[in-house]
């Protein structure tokens, strides 16, 4: 019955998505209008009244949904709306939430990270996943079942990262038999030829998130030559086959200009990219390097200039891991809200953090979530009082430090330790 009852809501939300898309914008307020008369509650009045605001006065946020609406396809747009809007907030899903909760005391993560595997056909500059094996590979058996045991425990959002995550041919039926859950894979985007834009356009629930460090200069720089050409390709591809997508951006000391800047941002927006993640640069993985870490003084202009201006003035949504903090209650690590499971199976706090206890061979999803080593982090955070100094790694690093003293963590490949010894004092600076 919940499935029917499910489906029911799922179609009728993409016959009314669909109605919306070939509506005029006047049509799309008079029924917003009507919702607002419609509403059974003072607070669900205001909701829409304020949606109906920014629709009449084309605000950004509104915009980006026009640019959804026009652009994503019919399939894609279902995907969506089935299995991450819907799947996280229908009731008797959500109750597998909550019977966790019960059981241990806190909430599942949102989304789940995991790499499948760590080859990958590009060698980065500042890579953090450089220095992981990369004659490992996530059996594919290994990989089904932590997505089964992450639906039971009502987790439908996963994030998949490597390496490059199309080396991997086998993870195209993985996508195909958890069409309940929504996929975020971050690509470099060089194997996104027209035969994998029409198996994403096919399936609906994956979404392709492209590596892009700023414009030409800055991303061939570090990606190598012709990168950014086939990155403007694929997106291309993507947005014509009417495929969700959206990017990333590491941010160094060298394109911080680059990546809050209009130029770069508009450029992305004309291609088709509703999303975006700014990431900033962690002295971890290959060759780690305190001088590619953003200065101080460039800090806050990030912080002003950067996700907050973009979200604020153009039709795209715009995440920045530091300086958003503030909205998630400081880090996010160590099942907060998310993990991530490394392609050796290590259970890590987050993609960042090198050090596991745990690993999904041996331990369900549900037991590595309990880790006594996870708890401890969770029970540290937030770290102090300043959320827009969130991280554990290079905000507190005397937090790690007790942590990797009391736990003893294992790196999960040659030279991550170096992050709780070697750089020290520059991390303390």
């Amino acid at each position: 019955m919940n499935t029917l009852k499910q489906t029911a809501v799922t179609k009728t939300a993409n016959s009314v998505l669909t109605m919306v898309s070939h509506a005029s914008d006047r049509d799309i307020e008079r029924f917003l209008g009507l919702l607002e008369r419609l509403a059974p509650q003072p607070k669900d009045k205001q909701l829409v009244r304020s949606a109906r605001q920014l629709w009449a006065e084309d605000q950004p946020s509104a915009r980006l949904i026009k640019r959804a609406l026009r652009d994503v396809s019919p399939r894609c747009r279902e995907r969506f709306v089935a299995s991450l809007l819907l799947n996280n907030a229908w009731g008797p899903l959500a109750a597998r939430r909550q019977a966790f909760v019960d059981k241990t005391g806190f909430q599942p993560p949102l989304t789940i990270l995991i790499s499948p595997t760590m080859r990958c056909n590009l060698r980065c500059e500042g890579c953090y996943a450089g220095d992981y094996s990369q004659r490992d590979d996530l059996p594919y058996e290994v990989l089904d079942r932590v997505l089964d045991e992450a639906e039971a425990l009502g987790i439908f959002f996963v994030t998949v990262l490597g390496g490059e995550p199309f080396v991997r041919g086998d993870l195209w039926d993985l996508y195909e038999k958890h069409r309940d859950i929504y996929f975020m894979v971050y690509t470099n985007g060089t194997l996104l030829d027209q035969a994998a834009v029409d198996r994403l356009a096919a399936l609906g629930n994956v979404a392709p998130m492209l590596s892009i460090e700023g414009l030409e200069a800055e991303t061939d720089a570090r990606r190598g030559k012709g990168a950014y050409r086939m990155l403007m390709e694929a997106m291309d591809g993507l947005h014509a086959a009417g495929v969700f997508f959206g990017f990333s951006s590491m941010v160094s000391r060298h394109n911080v200009d680059t990546i809050v800047g209009d130029e770069f941002n508009d450029r992305l927006i004309e291609k088709g990219a509703l999303v975006g993640w700014h990431f900033l640069y962690m002295p971890v993985g290959r060759d780690p390097d305190l001088d590619l870490m953003p200065t101080p003084a460039q800090g806050d202009p990030l912080r002003r200039q950067g996700a907050a201006r973009l979200r604020a003035t153009k039709p795209v949504f715009v995440i920045d891991f530091w300086n958003d903090a503030p909205y998630a209650g400081g880090c996010i690590a160590a099942g907060r809200y998310d993990i991530h499971i490394n392609s050796q199976g290590g259970v890590e706090p987050c993609i960042f953090t090198h050090f596991a206890v745990d690993n999904v061979k041996d331990k369900s999803l549900a037991d590595c979530l309990c880790s006594p080593y996870f708890l401890a982090i969770r029970r540290r955070q937030p770290y102090s009082d300043n959320l827009l100094r969130p991280c554990m790694l290079i905000d507190h690093p005397e937090v790690f430090r007790e942590i990797y003293a009391e736990y003893h963590p294992l790196p999960t490949h040659p030279g991550a330790v170096s992050l709780v010894d070697g750089m020290g004092p520059g991390l303390d600076m």
